[in-house]
């Protein structure tokens, strides 16, 4: 009888250490919903973020309809594909950027690549998103102040194109630089690097949507980059302001920037 219960009770042990193991390693898939708005840089490699970057911080969004991630670099601005296991593992390992030149000195070619860094563990803990490998943390952010809605108001001025996907503003822009300018009355105009174009737009939630674009038709030499930045013009751009800086983005990819003319 005393040998049957101390089977018994050593089998109770055992089975009760092999829950607690199993409950240690299960990992509870975190909820999406957490993962939405607007997240800032907080830490990167151990160091704060303020220290590491003179300028803006960067920042994380998620899409998961598109499964996309994007955000700033601290100057430039990056989306990719990015995957997001049950074990709460995430890989973004493809990441493109645009190709500004950076005024303030940061270190936004480390924080994309340790946010480029495959099977990152991901953890939402106390208000902080935390990437770390091998228990390591290497990247943290903090939840950021949701993106103000835009009015036309506050769009309204004269803009000058700083960057655009897909080249360089020397190489496609051998004349002049594009100008936007944007009135509160929803009408838009300017040179689009060559001829002068004038258009409308209505504004909703954030979203510029363009009316047919209308220009001049001078021939001038090396109309290539003319093209792309009127080709951005006909499709709805999602529209977001910091400071003097304008940019315009299709499905969480930057097509161009602008900078408010003094």
């Amino acid at each position: 009888m005393k040998q049957i219960l101390k089977t018994t009770l050593f089998l109770s042990a055992i089975a009760v250490i092999a829950f607690a193991v199993q409950s240690c390693n299960s990992v509870k898939p975190i909820d999406k919903t957490q993962l939405g708005g607007n997240w800032v840089l907080k830490t990167l490699q151990g160091e704060d973020a303020k220290a590491a970057f003179a300028g803006d911080l960067p920042s994380i969004g998620f899409d998961f309809e598109r499964n996309s991630v994007y955000g700033s670099g601290g100057c430039n601005r990056y989306t990719g594909a990015f995957t997001l296991t049950e074990k709460n593992e995430f890989s973004a390992p493809n990441l493109v950027s645009t190709m500004m030149a950076c005024i303030h000195a940061n270190k936004e070619p480390q924080f994309l690549t340790a946010l480029s860094t495959p099977n990152l563990a991901v953890s939402i803990e106390n208000g902080l998103l935390t990437f770390s490998q091998n228990k390591t943390v290497l990247i943290q952010f903090e939840k950021g102040a949701e993106k103000a809605v835009l009015t036309a108001e506050a769009l309204a001025g004269k803009w000058n194109l700083t960057s655009i996907a897909g080249g360089d503003l020397a190489t496609l822009f051998t004349n002049k630089i594009p100008t936007m300018e944007i009135t509160a009355d929803g009408k838009v105009s300017g040179n689009a690097g060559c001829n002068n174009y004038h258009s409308t737009y209505t504004l909703d939630s954030n979203t510029l949507t363009f009316g047919p674009v209308m220009s001049t038709k001078m021939a001038c030499p090396g109309l290539q980059g003319e093209q792309l930045f009127t080709s951005f013009l006909t499709t709805p751009l999602q529209a977001a302001l910091d400071g003097n800086k304008l940019t315009f983005s299709k499905e969480g990819s930057v097509v161009f920037e602008l900078t408010k003319a003094e």
